[in-house]
């Protein structure tokens, strides 16, 4: 049993497909055919009469500047001296390469990429060590890569790398001229690629270096010498918190889930950088590339908070999403998914675990950004980042279009100069793919993983987003007042009489039962329409109408007070004395007899709001789901100290002193700053826009609809729920 799990798992390898730069793909058949082409001798006839064996290798001088150059890639065997099976035979090994050459395998240093007038040629022997199996430890000698080489008989396969040729039997011209004609042929390919073995230490430069800026920005915090938190467009947009929002990238929360999280992107950001880094020419490219991700996603991020907002929040509701405004980031998640958008350029890539002995060649392949995509989603565990989500697929997509771009003419160029490098005078093959051709190909391919990306966030953002409404009984246990909510409708005459009063009215009953039960929350509802005329013919009407109802036998009460004057401030403080001293109640809610509710669903989502405050803001003064004096839901003693307030602040409209009371913007009201808890959306709707009470206001036909942005919603100093 032991020896069998050791054959399958004592060899494991996670084996990575990478896509070579512009740059590389034109420099290395140029550069390697010539280092092979200045070493290559002609040979003695002794050699060729078979009394002397002969043996060409690269220098030695070549390996060992390879192995000291930093951006090396590559770690090959050192070059071991070939025996000839035959004298006829020439065998030439390929060494690592020098700082100045990239360190991949060109295309014809690989088997299943050599012609077939060479790969019909005998294999030559070698010495044990050649077909020793590579030690583990050599993988680090010389990078985070070595090159793995496939096959089901190691016997019989050619070392990679090692090229046999008839060489003795052919002019060294002839050997030049064939190799020159390998390099151009390598050079025609767009991407060529390579197999090395993944390897994540020591960690990328870049991962490093993120790590390091993230602890101190975490002992910083720690220390209370900054003071970060969750970035938001509403904290950017309102107070201008720019230094929240360029750190939000290396911020992570003391918790223990939020380490393991931050480590968890730390790992996908490893594997981004060790794939995407060859793809764009090195380091220093994919640094380019990833600063200006981090800043173009994080002032993206605030323009589309603002546009789908407060720019769409009374202009066009429909694209109106309130948590385009409030979503906080969740430190690198944006940036991994820009990223992924990027890794387009180098779609068919793939990851490889091989598995087994050698011999078996057991494998699992995946791509690489459906693999990327899945651990990316891993930040959907913990909440919902949509808006960043997207704006870090927006800004990659742009990103994969100009390094498209920038990596054609890279291509050109360097092709151009390698060909001319070999031969002076032929084309680059490059130049007979059209630039528009090339850009539409990356546009494709960064469409689909968008695409694919979009839809799997969609259904993340759906789970993360629904909402249960609330149950009835639930809500009712919150307190044991003997009303949950006295509702107060105020009503005046209008001009032309009309019946919005009876609207508004029976928008609520509606939402009501007929005959609750004893002691549930229907029965601990009621509402006091109240007036201060002593002529109001739709205060009649409605009560004619509604006290032969069931609904308005149960739930309404009328109150009317003698008088003609106009005088909005008198008549809202008094009713809301009336209330607080007259009924024992949790809310008292100030309604206006031209606001009615929207619907059943909005009259549930009120409750859900008063719930959620009762939850998250347990100390909260009020709830407003309406606008302008409708839709405010106060704690009576509250109710009580606004009352009075309505007569010392004669300067302001009596719905901004209640409004004002409730944000703790009054001395009186300190106790409730930062704790107004506003929905949304509107929950109730404007009707009576061209026969207002107040002379000194004027509003149009569409104002204040159901579905607009509420009017605080995306102030930092209340409370959206």
């Amino acid at each position: 049993m032991r020896d069998t799990l050791y054959r399958m798992f004592g060899s494991v390898r996670l084996v990575q497909e990478v896509s070579r730069s512009a740059a590389q793909s034109a420099m290395a058949p140029t550069s390697t055919t010539a280092s092979l082409n200045s070493n290559i001798a002609t040979p003695h006839q002794s050699g060729i009469g078979g009394e002397t064996p002969l043996d060409v290798t690269v220098p030695s001088e070549i390996d060992k500047s390879a192995d000291s150059s930093e951006d090396s890639q590559l770690h090959q065997p050192e070059a071991v001296p070939m025996i000839p099976s035959t004298p006829w035979q020439l065998s030439i090994l390929f060494g690592s390469y020098s700082p100045a050459v990239p360190s991949y395998l060109p295309s014809y240093a690989i088997p299943g990429t050599l012609p077939s007038w060479l790969m019909n040629l005998s294999t030559p022997r070698s010495v044990s060590a050649l077909n020793a199996r590579p030690r583990r430890g050599q993988a680090s000698g010389g990078g985070p890569y070595t090159v793995r080489h496939h096959g089901s008989n190691k016997q019989q396969q050619p070392i990679e790398g090692c090229i046999s040729l008839h060489a003795l039997s052919m002019p060294t011209a002839l050997v030049d001229k064939k190799l020159s004609m390998l390099s151009i042929e390598s050079s025609a390919k767009d991407k060529l690629k390579s197999q090395k073995l993944l390897c994540l230490w020591p960690l990328p430069i870049i991962t490093r270096y993120v790590i390091g800026i993230s602890f101190i920005v975490a002992i910083l915090n720690f220390m209370e010498l900054l003071d970060l938190k969750c970035s938001s467009p509403t904290y950017v947009i309102h107070r201008l918190e720019i230094t929240n929002l360029m750190l939000s990238p290396f911020f992570f929360t003391g918790s223990f889930h939020a380490f393991l999280l931050f480590a968890w992107n730390i790992l996908i950001l490893g594997l981004f950088e060790e794939s995407l880094a060859h793809l764009l020419g090195g380091t220093q490219q994919f640094v380019k590339v990833f600063m200006g991700i981090l800043f173009s996603v994080c002032m993206t991020r605030q323009g589309i908070g603002y546009l789908f907002s407060k720019s769409t929040g009374f202009a066009v509701p429909i694209l109106f999403f309130s948590d385009s405004l409030h979503e906080c980031s969740q430190g690198l998640a944006p940036f991994l998914f820009a990223l992924l958008v990027v890794q387009s350029l180098s779609i068919n890539d793939k990851y490889i675990l091989m598995y087994g002995p050698d011999e078996s060649n057991q494998k699992i392949t995946i791509r690489k950004f459906v693999l990327q995509l899945l651990m990316c989603l891993v930040n959907y565990a913990v909440k919902n980042i949509l808006w960043w989500s997207l704006t870090g697929l927006l800004i990659g997509y742009l990103a994969t279009i100009v390094i498209q771009t920038s990596l054609i003419h890279q291509r050109i160029q360097w092709s151009n100069d390698g060909i001319e490098g070999i031969q002076g005078k032929m084309e680059s093959p490059n130049r007979r793919i059209p630039l528009w051709r090339s850009l539409w190909l990356a546009v494709k391919k960064g469409a689909i993983v968008v695409m694919v990306t979009l839809s799997v966030l969609l259904l993340c953002n759906a789970y993360h987003s629904r909402e249960t409404p609330i149950d009835p009984a639930t809500l009712n246990q919150l307190t044991h007042d003997r009303y949950m909510f006295t509702f107060i409708v105020m009503t005046a005459p209008r001009r032309g009489e009309p019946a919005f009063l009876s609207q508004t009215l029976e928008s609520y009953l509606e939402n009501w039962p007929m005959n609750p039960e004893p002691g549930t929350l229907y029965d601990r509802i009621h509402a006091l329409v109240y007036t201060h005329f002593t002529n109001h013919s739709q205060f009649d009407a409605a009560r004619d109408r509604f006290s032969a109802d069931v609904r308005g036998q149960k739930y309404l009460k009328w109150v009317r007070e003698e008088g003609t004057t106009f005088d909005q401030r008198l008549h809202v403080s008094k009713a809301l004395s009336l209330a607080a001293d007259s009924f024992q109640s949790t809310y008292i809610a100030l309604l206006e007899d031209d606001f009615p509710i929207c619907g059943r669903n909005e009259w549930r989502h009120i409750e859900n709001v008063v719930f959620a405050a009762n939850q998250h803001v347990p100390g909260h003064c009020g709830v407003f789901v309406g606008t302008g004096g409708s839709g405010l839901f106060m704690k009576p003693k509250i109710a009580k100290r606004v009352s009075g307030l309505l007569h010392k602040y004669t300067d302001k409209p009596p719905d901004i002193v209640i409004q004002d009371c409730l944000a703790g913007l009054l001395p009186e009201c300190s106790e409730c700053k930062h704790t107004m808890v506003t929905s949304k959306r509107l929950l109730m709707y404007h009707i009576g826009f061209n026969t207002s009470t107040s002379h000194d206001r004027k509003y149009k036909k569409h104002d204040f609809q159901c579905g607009w942005r509420h009017p605080f919603n995306g102030d930092p100093n209340v409370i959206t729920l």
